[in-house]
Parts: structure tokens; sequence; C-alpha cells
């Protein structure tokens, strides 16, 4: 429920942060910065320029020869119209008409006014042949020359300085030539419009698309504006134009829906004990819910543009799950941090890369950490990655000028990274109930208030828990088991003795044994208590459960041989004695490195009791209680459920032998020293050769003391 509520709740916040969204055509409901430069093509300017450069392209014009010719024609008809007018007409009489009678003729067959057809009218014969030739010849000289329709006034313009060199009969090149020109006249070139068209179309093809830029901080679009497309290509380049909120959140939902389906799947079939523990599971999701938060307010604190993009503390979660849970599950992290990088930042593909990078290279920062040197450590190796990451994908995906401030932001983000795990690390750890190994650390510390109080009051179980440590953390190396968790858990496996010290021999000094005095049955229940005290106080302590196990599975189902064994002694030969009242009430390891911390629990003790048996305890002594001891708890099945093979228990029982035989290796016997109150001059009067013998064996003991 946190996953498929939280996540798309959390994802879709920007959308419903942003209103509406910006369409084209209609006006902007908000104002909208360029957050980095910006340059997207201009279709309506590119059309603009396409049909500028086709209008100016000149029509493609020819020859009109039929026009020429119908200018003439014209001319030389109107004349011939004159002359005919003026024959005789077709009746016995051949009457020629009046100068009246030809105008009113000729005007219905002219499209003429009548002064100019008076005019030629009334001319002679002779000298109206002479106006015809001339008449025509000036149309030749219209029709040679090239005109088109709206130049045709200034045709007849020109028309005065060609009659000007002509000579006409009383003037008639004015009252009526002229005229007659005028209404011949008609363009004598055309449009090819086919040829027009194709070079109207090759100079709007030229033209290559226009861009339009935005610098950074500029305006892309301005609230109440009508949005044009060119202001809309550049909201989609960076992804800005929002969308409707709704449906932003449907799309979240999908991509978590995908997101836990992968890892889901991913651990059922990997990880079956993290996928059965719900704790585990809903720790997983609350640390991807966590990081969607964090990416949902890097965005909007940066407007997911620009250098400062580079912020995001990625790495911080990969780290966080590889410490609570282990390297493999922190590398599967990887997928739902880059695919929500992906869903918020569309456009920033160097953002993306760079979640990937940072949070691969946390997961081996963290796989082993040992001390707190070490998450230091890995705290400013990650941010130097980080900065690295940042400027080499802003030089590979953004503007070169961007570089230097996008490694600046990686290395803030590996600063960020590390505030947030160490700040939520204790508290995850706490409330989820997960061992990590900085808790781990904090629980070595040997001013841990429960190991000052079993150093107070069970000084020989502090001593032998501290060597139990020591061995373990060795042999657990030796096997590749994890030595800080079976150290601890050896330094705490006996804190039940602190209910009742006195009744462990490594804490009888100077006192009685309080078990001469019980019965052996008494007894053993008293020893086999304090794994049932130490799992109690572990518990009131909030201890992790590893440690508690630690506890319970230290004896196993062991006996208690000794009272058994006095036991067994006190009864009649041939009769039995019941071992369950003898058997420790834990269970047995089911872990290798609770295998090991059984073993050299045992192994510890006998060694210890011998060695206080045996001032010269000797390495095949040793090597002969350590064998037989893990012998032992292999035949008694005590090992049965741990997964440790028989080579691992070969290379367990030799670094349990060699880490003894350092501790409880022969020592010499120290030469008793005289008494403080013989003087230097006493031994002088003395033989002098017995004190330079005792100072030679002085020097020969602590020549020996200090080699040891």
């Amino acid at each position: 429920m946190l996953v498929f509520i939280g996540i798309p709740a959390i994802l879709s916040i920007s959308a419903f942060w942003q209103e509406a969204p910006i369409r084209v055509g209609e006006p902007s409901p908000r104002t909208v910065l360029a957050p980095d430069p910006i340059r997207v093509q201009d279709p309506e300017t590119t059309e603009r320029e396409r049909r500028n450069a086709a209008e100016g392209v000149e029509p493609v014009l020819v020859p009109d020869n039929e026009a020429r010719a119908a200018i003439v024609q014209s001319v030389d008809d109107t004349f011939a119209r004159i002359e005919k007018a003026r024959e005789p007409g077709s009746g016995d009489d051949k009457q020629i008409l009046s100068a009246d009678e030809q105008v009113a003729s000729l005007v219905d067959q002219l499209d003429l006014d009548p002064s100019p057809i008076r005019a030629l009218v009334e001319l002679a014969d002779e000298e109206l042949v002479i106006a015809r030739a001339q008449a025509v010849e000036l149309a030749r000289d219209l029709a040679q020359r090239d005109f088109t329709e709206g130049e045709i006034e200034q045709t007849v313009d020109r028309i005065d300085s060609l009659l000007a060199v002509r000579s006409f009969p009383d003037d008639v090149g004015q009252a009526a030539v002229k005229p007659i020109l005028v209404e011949a006249l008609e363009p004598t070139v055309r449009v090819d419009e086919e040829a027009t068209a194709a070079q109207r179309e090759a100079a709007a093809a030229a033209v290559a698309p226009l861009e339009k830029s935005f610098a950074p901080g500029a305006p892309i679009v301005q609230v109440g504006d009508v949005v044009i497309e060119v202001e809309m290509s550049a909201l989609q380049a960076r992804g800005l134009e929002g969308a409707d909120p709704w449906l932003t959140a449907g799309r979240a939902l999908a991509l978590t829906a995908a997101i836990a389906g992968s890892l889901g799947f991913y651990l059922r079939a990997y990880r079956r004990e993290t996928w059965a523990s719900a704790r585990l599971v809903l720790l997983l999701a609350v640390l991807v819910t966590l990081f969607a938060l964090t990416l949902q307010a890097v965005v909007l604190l940066t407007s997911g543009s620009g250098p400062l993009v580079y912020l995001l503390p990625a790495g911080a979660f990969v780290m966080l799950t590889t410490i609570l849970f282990d390297p493999p599950v922190g590398v599967l992290m990887t997928i739902p941090i880059t695919t929500t990088v992906a869903f918020m930042a569309p456009a920033r593909p160097g953002v993306t890369a760079f979640a990937a990078l940072s949070c691969l290279a946390s997961v081996p920062l963290v796989s082993r950490l040992s001390a707190r040197g070490a998450l230091r450590r890995a705290a400013w190796r990650s941010m130097l990655a980080y900065g690295a990451f940042a400027g080499t994908l802003a030089a590979v995906f953004d503007e070169p000028g961007d570089i230097g401030y996008a490694a600046l932001a990686g290395v803030g983000a590996g600063i960020l990274s590390a505030i947030i795990v160490n700040a939520t690390l204790p508290f995850l750890e706490s409330v989820f109930g997960v061992l990590t190994a900085t808790s781990l650390l904090d629980l070595a510390d040997r001013n841990h208030p429960l190991l000052r109080e079993l150093e107070q009051k069970a000084l020989g179980s502090y001593n032998h828990s501290v060597e139990v440590s020591k061995m373990t953390e060795r042999a657990a190396r030796a096997v590749d088991a994890d030595s800080l968790l079976v150290s601890v858990a050896a330094l705490y496996h006996d804190i039940g003795k602190v209910q009742r010290p006195y009744f462990f021999v490594e804490n009888q000094f100077g006192i009685d044994n309080p078990h001469e005095n019980l019965e052996p049955e008494v007894s053993a229940r008293i020893i086999k208590e304090h794994v049932t005290d130490g799992i109690q106080i572990a518990r009131s302590y909030r201890m992790p459960a590893e440690i508690v196990e630690g506890i319970r599975t230290h004896h196993g189902t062991t006996l208690v041989g000794y009272f058994f064994r006095q036991a067994a002694n006190a009864v009649p030969e041939g009769t039995t004695v019941d071992e369950r009242p003898y058997r420790y009430d834990g269970k047995k390891p089911a872990s290798k490195e609770m295998a090991i911390l059984m073993l050299a629990d045992c192994c510890e003790g006998a060694t210890r009791a011998a060695a206080q048996a045996d001032r010269n305890l000797t390495r095949e002594a040793i090597v002969g209680i350590v064998t037989g001891l893990i012998d032992d708890r292999v035949e008694d099945g005590q090992l049965e459920e741990a997964n440790i093979t028989f080579r691992e228990l070969r290379s367990v029982r030799e670094s349990f032998i060699e880490s003894l035989c350092y501790v409880y290796h022969p020592r010499i016997t120290y030469p008793e020293l005289r008494p403080r109150s013989t003087t230097v001059g006493t031994q002088n009067a003395n033989d002098n050769g017995d004190g330079q013998r005792h100072g030679v064996a002085r020097d020969r003991v602590g020549d020996s003391a200090a080699s040891q």
C-alpha cells in the first residue's frame, strides 16, 4: 500500500503543482522561464520566409505573338472600315454618304468616340491613305515592344512621343490615331504559369528551416498570452508543457506497478528470507518511497533543469539498502531509482545516467564495513566519485558551461548522501530491528553497559568472552563468514552469568564452590539457566535478534557433562540417568557463525581449565582438546542444522589451535626473589658468588619474560 499509493502520489506532486497543462492556441496558465539555452525550429517564421521568397520571384514572361498581330490588325481594320464607309453605296444611284452619315455608320461599327471618327472621315482620300500607313506603322512599332497588362498605361504615355516624330495631316495624330492605337493595345507578353510556379517553389525550398532561441531565464511563455507553436516546441523540448495531473498520476501508478513487480519477482526468486519477512519488505518499500520524496524535492527546487539537478543523492539510498540488506539487494535498488529519475526528468538523460552510475559505485563503498572509519571513508570517496560522474556526464549530455557547476553539484550530492545515511541509518535499524555493521560496531564497544556489568559482576566470564570473541573473529575470516557478527555475539554469549556469577568456575576466586552442597540436577539447572537468563537480559536491552540467537545456540542442546557424570556415578551400577534435565534448553546453531561460536566457547573453556591444571600445556594437548571437542559436537548432531562443511570445520579447528597456542603457551616458573629487606650491603657481606649467581638468575628470568 505504501508503494502503490505513496510513490504515485509523490511523483504526481509536480504535475498538480504546475496547475493545468499548456496548450497551443490557448492562453498560458503560467509564466515559464527557459532553464537553459533552448533552440527549436520555428515553423511559422520558416513558412513566412518561404512565402516571401516565392513572392519575390518575378513572373516568367513569354511573347504573345497573337496579341502583337492583333494590335496591328485592329488598327488596320479600323482604317479599312473608314475607307469602306467613304465608298459609294450599292444602289442604282451609288451615292456617297455624307460625313455625318459616315460618322453615324462608323460609330455603330467601331468602339470609338464620334470625334476621332469625324476627324478621319473629313480627310481627303490621299490624306487618309497616308494616315492609315502611318498608323499601321506605329501599331507595328508598339506591337514589337514587350509590355504587360499593368504596363499598358505606360505604353499609352509613350504614344505621344511616337506621334511627335510622325507626320499626320491636319493633326489627326492626336485627334484620331492615338485613340485608335489606345483602343487596339493589349499585352504583348504573358505569364508562363507553370514556369513561374516551378521557380517560386524552388525559391521557397531554398530557404532553410529557421530556429528560435530562448536564453536562460528568458520567458518562453507569459501568463495570459496565447501560446504559439514555436513556444510549445520549446516547452516540450524541456518537458515544461505540463500535463493532465491525473494522467501523470496514472502513468506513475503504472510505473510503480512495473517496479514493484520486478522487485518482488527478484526477491521471491533469489532472496526468499527477505521476501518472506513483512518487516524487511516494508523497509525496502520505505527506502524506495523516501527516494521518490527526495527526487521530487530536488525536481521542485531546481525546476528539473540546470546543473543543480545533479545534487540528487541517489547513492545514499543504495548505501542504506546495501548496509541494511546486502550488496545484491543494493544493486537491485538501482532499478527503481533510475526508472523514477527517467520518469521525472525525461529530457535529462545525463541525470538518469548519473543516478545509475552513482548507485552502482555506492555498493562497494559500504559492502564491508568493519569500523567507523570505513563509513567516513565511504563518504569522502562518494563525494569524489559523484563529482567526477556529474562533470563527465554534463560534458557528454549538457552545455560545456555546465561542467564545473555539475561537478560541484555532484560533490554536493556526496555530502547529502553522507548526511542522509548517518542521520537515518540508526533510526531505520532501531525501528525495523535490522542488524547492520554500524550497529554491530556500537555493540562491540567495550563500554557498552551490558559488557560493563558483565565485567564488574563476572570478570572471569568477561575475560572468557573476550578470548572467545578473538577466536571466533579469526576463525570466521578463515571460512569467509561474518567475522564482525560472530565476534560481537561472542562478547555477549555469557551475559546470563551476571545473575549467578559465582556458580561458574571462572568466577570462583577465593570462595568455596557452591555446587558442593547441591544435587547434580539442581546444579545443572542453575548452569543451564544462564542461557535463558541471557536471552531475557538481551531482550530487555533490545539487543538484535542475531545476538540473542548467539546466546540461545552457543551451547545448543549439549549435556552439562560434569554434573551428568556426577549424577551417573551416584546411582547404582546398571541404572541409567535421564539426560533431559542435563541438556541445555537452547537450540542447535543454524548458521556458520553460530556454529563457530559454539565451538569456540567450549574449546576456550576447556583449554583454559587445562592450562590452570597444567602450567606447561603443550601444543599437542591443545590439539587434542580442540579436535576432541569438535568431533564430539559433530557426533552429538549439534552442527547438523548449520551450513558449515567439513573443510570449513578443518579450517576453524586449525584457527582455534593457533589462537589457543598463543594464549596458553608454556610459561617458565619464575624463581623466588629475596625479601625486599635484604640490602645491597648485606649481600656484599655474604658469599659474593651467591649474589652473583642470584643476579645472573634474575637477569635470565627477566630475559625470558621479555622474550615471552
